[in-house]
Parts: C-alpha cells; sequence; structure tokens
C-alpha cells in the first residue's frame, strides 16, 4: 500500500490547488501496481474525504447556480457508468484502456489547441454539452469524468477559487453515489481498505494546508495547461500498461 499513499499525496495537493485532478491523474498511475477495481476504490474513497473539506471551507466561494446545472445533468447519467463499469470489471486491460484513452483524448485536445493553436475561446455549445454527459458516465465508472465535466465549467466559472468550490461540492455527491454502488453491489471493499482510507486521513489534512497556500500563487493562466499536461502522461501510462496486459 505505500504506494497507494505516496501518490495519493501528491494527488491530493494537485486535487486542492485546482479542485479536481486526484482521480483522473491518480487512478491510471496507481493502477500499474494496485489494478484498476483497487485503484478506483482507494483514490475515489480518499479524494471524497478532502472534496468534503474544500467544500465545507469554501462554501461561501460555491456558485450554486452552475452546482444546480451540473448536478442536474450529471446525476441521470450516473448510472450508465456504473452499467458500463459492470459489464468489463473483470477485463482489467479493457478497464485500462478506456480509461487511458478518455484521459489522453480530453487532455491531448486541449494542450494541442491551448497551446498550439494559441485558442482559449470555449468549445461549440454542442461539444460542451456532449463533454458534459460523457464526462458523466465516465464519473460513474471510474469516478475519473472531471476532465470531460470540466470541458463544461471551465466555460461558466473563470474564477480559479469559485471553480474549485463548486467542483468540490460536486465531487462529494458523485463519488458518495458512486461508492454507495461499489460497496453495496460491486463489494469493491475490503477490510485492508478500509484501513487503508482511514490511515490516509493525515495526509488528506496535510494535502489540504499545502495545495491551500499553493492555490493562491498559482496564476489562473497556468493552472489549467498543468493539469492537462499531468493527465495526459496519466492517460498515456494507462493505455501503455493495457496494452501490456493485452498482449
Amino acid at each position: 500500500m505505500i504506494y497507494f499513499f505516496v501518490i495519493l499525496f501528491f494527488m491530493l495537493i494537485l486535487e486542492t490547488v485546482v479542485g479536481f485532478g486526484s482521480t483522473s491523474i491518480g487512478i491510471p498511475i496507481l493502477s500499474l501496481f494496485l489494478g484498476t477495481e483497487v485503484s478506483v476504490a482507494l483514490m475515489s474513497a480518499s479524494g471524497a474525504v478532502l472534496c468534503l473539506v474544500i467544500f465545507i471551507s469554501q462554501v461561501k466561494k460555491i456558485n450554486w447556480r452552475e452546482f444546480f446545472i451540473i448536478a442536474a445533468a450529471v446525476l441521470p447519467c450516473l448510472p450508465l457508468g456504473y452499467l458500463a463499469y459492470a459489464s468489463i470489471r473483470q477485463w482489467e486491460w479493457l478497464l485500462r484502456l478506456v480509461m487511458g484513452t478518455t484521459v489522453v483524448f480530453i487532455a491531448g485536445h486541449e494542450l494541442w489547441r491551448r497551446m498550439v493553436r494559441k485558442d482559449s475561446s470555449d468549445l461549440p455549445r454542442w461539444a460542451i454539452y456532449t463533454a458534459l454527459v460523457a464526462g458523466a458516465v465516465v464519473e460513474g465508472m471510474f469516478s475519473m469524468g472531471g476532465p470531460l465535466i470540466n470541458v463544461y465549467t471551465l466555460t461558466r466559472l473563470k474564477d480559479k477559487t469559485v471553480f474549485r468550490a463548486t467542483m468540490s461540492g460536486i465531487w462529494v455527491m458523485t463519488i458518495s453515489l458512486s461508492m454507495v454502488f461499489r460497496v453495496f453491489y460491486l463489494q469493491a471493499y475490503s477490510r485492508p481498505m478500509w484501513m487503508a482510507v482511514l490511515y490516509s486521513l493525515p495526509l488528506v489534512l496535510i494535502a489540504f494546508l499545502l495545495g491551500n497556500k499553493l492555490h493562491y500563487r498559482l496564476p489562473d493562466d497556468k493552472f489549467i495547461n498543468l493539469i492537462y499536461g499531468v493527465q495526459l502522461v496519466s492517460g498515456l501510462l494507462s493505455i501503455g500498461g493495457g496494452l501490456f496486459l493485452m498482449g
């Protein structure tokens, strides 16, 4: 479990800085050591605790209008993700390929658009809402729909503190529902896994304190490119692991 604690700590700092990323980046990396299902269970549970801390401490910064719009779009699609995950969970290589391809597609597209084309404008409306629905399905599967859901959110919330507070509330909601599915239907948690989540709680507090300081120092125009860059690497690692297992 040492891999879990090391990866989790840095991913929690990242989550505190920008408001997402601990699962979408941490799960592909951790799955190389522990497998996809264990990684999803561990990272999402510990990440939910951090999101709850951010949510409570930053509740005054939440844009409630956008929160309810996103919630209304995401909640009906989560069951589709649960069904998709349950149908392919026995194929580890397929889980990694689906997970990695999703992350690489959105991260690569956004980096190319922002850094090569120098285009920071919003995507077409149809692409924004398609990404929101697709992100909800991926959130149900792996609790890592942030890269897709945020395609919508970033067009509405330009202030990084408001963005972080609002999305932390969304992640508390979605991960909590997904954990009910994993606990009672998939029976994905064992006693050692619950103990690992319990032992990770001090890391959550330390990561929040460190990440919160970095959050206010990071320029608004830099933090998105940083996240998409790390996501691209993690997605490529996940694809590589899936191809290795498939071979």
